[in-house]
Formats: C-alpha cells, structure tokens, sequence
C-alpha cells in the first residue's frame, strides 16, 4: 500500500508548498478513495491529524468514525462534483465540494475543498447583531433627540427620582400604569443611566405577538428546530441583548407555559434555544411593565406568583394624566413645539382651548394627548387655536351628558316620593355612572369620597355589577 501512495503521490508533489500556504483545507484521493495528500488548513479547520487519515481509504475513515460520510465516494460514483456538509469526530461541522479530476476520460484524482461553517455562521450572526447595534443606536439618539421628560409635578418627579435611582443597580424592575402613561420611555431612562447604556435595549410587546413566535424570538431557535426555521437558526433577544436590557411590554399577557421559562432566566441567567438541550449563559437585564393588576390576575391563577416575585423586585407606578394636572400645560408646550418644527408650522393653542385640556381625565393619557394636539394643529387654519365643540372629540360628549344630568335631576321625577327614597335613587345613579367610569372599587371610593368597603357594600345592596 505504500508504494502504491507514493506512486499516486508523485501526481502532487511539485504542488505540495502551494497546498500548504491555502487558506481553505484541501483533500487528495485517487480513484478507489485512497487518501493521498492532506494540506494544513485541513488539519486546523478539522482538527484530524493527517497521520490518522493519509494512506487509508475514505470507507475505512468513514467506518471509524473520523467523518461522517465520505464526498469522495460520491463523487466516484456520480462523476460530478458535488457540495454537502460533514460533521467531524470532534463535533464540529463543515462545509465540503469534491470535484473530480479526469485524465483521458477517466477519474484519476478527486479534490475536496473545506470549509469551516462554525466560523462562517458565527461572522454571520456577528454581522447580523452588528447590524441590530447600528439601528438601536441609532433609534436611541433618535429618541434622545425627541423625547425628553416633561415633570412639573411631584407625583411624576418622584417616578423619575426611582428611576434614576435603580439605574444604578441590577434588580429586575416592574413597571405599571395605565396605557399611554410613559411605562417605556421610563424604561428607556433606567438603561441610559445604567452601566449597561452602552449596549442594546431592546422591547418586546408580549401582547402583540402570536404565542407561536413569541418563545422563538425571546429565546431563539436552532436550525431546523421546526418547519419554516431557518436553517442556520436565530438568535432570541435575551441572547442578543446581552450585557444589556430587555424590556417586556404587557407582561401580563405572556403566556404561562413561557412564564417558566422566564423565571428560568431570571433565577439561573440561562436561556435553552428551541430545538437545543444546550444552555447558554446570559447577563441581561429585565424590566417589565404592564397596565393590568398582576397581583390580582396573580390570585386568580392567571400569572405565576413565583415570577411575580421576582419581577416586582423594585415596583415604578407610574401615575395617570388626570392625577398629575401640572404637567398638562408643559406637555402641550412640548408636542406644540415638537409638531410645528416637524411640520414647518407657527401655531399656538388659546387661553381658552387650554382650558378644557386641564379639566379632560385623558383616559389615553400622554399618548392621547400628544395625538390630539397634532391632529388639531394639522387640521385647524387659524395661527392661534380657540376652543370650538366640534375641534375637541370630547367635548360634545360632555355637553350631552350635563344634559342628560339635567334630566336625571329634574324635580318632576322626584314627586310624591320621600327623602329616603330620593336620596336612594340619586345613590344609586352616582354609584352606577362610577362603575362605568372607573376600574376599580378603590377608584370609585376615591371619586365618591367614601371607602372602599361602603362601596362594595352599595354595589351590592343596588345589584350593580363591578367587574374589576
């Protein structure tokens, strides 16, 4: 057998200081698979020693299990060259093409050339997170060129006062609030203050997302792990973003066989892509924010109690617009100046429109308002903006129900009953207009002034419904 190598060998000789300096790993066989030449680059990118491979044929290689299929032996028989992928005795996976050299119409050589897909996948991944870099950084100066915090009131610098604080820490921090409040832009705030501001931020709406694809794009996936994937696989934004922050919009809406998995993440700072046993560890920061009330859905088995423990580590609530009046006026100073630059504008709103803004309990919060304040000043023609029923969409809404208060209160009604009964009546209609306007019983005890227990026990006694 070795004089039959040497022989074969002399086919290669004068190129053996070319296949040496060769960047891809190259392979030499004769015609029965025996393997003649092995050059550098394919010990290194496989790491097999061409002591164990040179002399032997490619069937008995494959037998002992050095590679797991021979590209030689199938070029032999189909006279063609073809491409596939091999995976080595150590693992790790290549990218192979046999090509066929013929002398006289005869196969006389097959040349394999290697390449290593690890690295290959790894330069494509890393391109694919620097690209996700350049657009986060980018959208963040972005936002940091818009946005910026509007606080006047007490109740709103004392969220922004633990905001700051907690920037300086790790802890997993949850933030509440009704829709439209802010919840993100206070998220936003802990991570630019944070140590991790110079890495990736990145938001995920749980509510918005199928529940199908929400785990592949928290937690990723390996190649082929289910119809449809891709075939290198995908990285999740837990793995993406680390060193970084994940933000968790509508936490509550998060399935619960994935709230598993969270938790996971949270107590062990591991993650297991779909379709891999494989963990991987991660240093990413969580924050999450919801305007549901967890602690109730909690009671109602609705959201695990274990992971709401660990995300309420510090608890940011964020209040409404209607209990922070004061930063109505600068917020609408804000959004005029925002709009009128965007739009190449000189509006102002009057005295009097501003009014009716300071009184309104904007149910959407800062959202609605910063939505209305450019559709007015889009629409209107006039430089300075006066109040008129048909500008603001609430107010014919009010004007119709004081009429309809003045109905309820008229005195023809109230003839011929007594002051018990009257007094009921009137109770009775307060209670039902509040529990159509507010959420909670707590809210309507606020509203009507009267605790929480009284109003339970009145919702009860008139048999108006609360769903809370």
């Amino acid at each position: 057998m070795k004089k039959k190598v040497l022989q074969n060998m002399e086919h290669v000789e004068d190129w053996e200081k070319i296949f040496d300096i060769m960047n891809d790993g190259m392979y030499i066989t004769n015609a029965e698979g025996l393997t003649l030449k092995v050059n550098q680059a394919y010990e290194q990118i496989t790491g097999l020693d061409s002591k164990n491979l040179i002399g032997k044929y490619m069937s008995d290689i494959v037998k002992q299990g050095y590679l797991s299929t021979s590209i030689t032996q199938q070029v032999i028989k189909t006279q063609k060259s073809i491409t596939i992928e091999q995976q080595i005795i150590n693992g790790k996976k290549v990218a192979l093409r046999g090509i066929p050299i013929f002398e006289e119409g005869t196969i006389k050589m097959v040349v394999s050339f290697v390449r290593d897909i690890s690295v290959i996948n790894k330069m494509q991944q890393e391109l694919n997170h620097s690209k996700v870099i350049i657009a986060q950084y980018q959208k963040q100066l972005n936002d940091l060129q818009k946005n910026s915090f509007i606080a006047e009131s007490p109740e709103f610098k004392k969220v922004i006062f633990i905001a700051q604080k907690v920037a300086n820490v790790d802890s997993t921090v949850l933030i509440l609030g009704e829709s439209g409040t802010g919840k993100e832009i206070v998220a936003k705030e802990i991570h630019e203050k944070s140590n991790r501001c110079k890495n990736l931020f990145l938001k995920i709406n749980c509510g918005a997302i199928p529940e199908q694809l929400l785990e592949s794009e928290l937690f990723g996936y390996e190649g082929g792990a289910f119809t449809g994937a891709k075939k290198n696989g995908h990285i999740g934004i837990f793995e993406m973003a680390n060193k970084g922050t994940v933000f968790l919009d509508e936490i509550g809406d998060m399935p619960l066989h994935l709230q598993v998995k969270l938790l996971r993440v949270l107590q062990e700072k591991t993650i297991t892509r779909i379709g891999s046993t494989k963990s991987i560890s991660i240093d990413t920061r969580v924050i999450a924010a919801t305007n549901q009330n967890i602690a109730e859905m909690v009671q109602k088995k609705e959201f695990r109690q274990d992971l709401y423990y660990r995300l309420n580590v510090v608890s940011i609530e964020i209040p409404p617009l209607r209990k922070r009046k004061t930063d109505i006026i600068p917020l609408i100073d804000h959004f005029v100046k925002k709009f009128n630059q965007k739009y190449q504008l000189q509006k102002r709103l009057s005295p009097n429109l501003l009014k009716y803004f300071v009184e309104y309990d904007w149910p959407g919060n800062v959202r609605e308002l910063e939505n209305i304040i450019e559709r007015i000043l889009v629409l209107s023609e006039e430089c300075e903006i006066c109040y008129s029923p048909s500008l603001l969409p609430w107010t014919s809404e009010t004007e119709q129900q004081q009429k309809e208060n003045k109905t309820i209160f008229s005195t023809e009604q109230y003839e011929n009953i007594s002051l018990k009964e009257a007094y009921e009546k009137v109770e009775c209609m307060l209670l039902q207009r509040a529990s159509e306007k507010y959420k909670t019983t707590y809210e309507i005890a606020e509203a009507l002034q009267i605790s929480q227990p009284s109003v339970s026990r009145k919702l009860k006694k008139y048999n108006i419904t609360k769903k809370c």
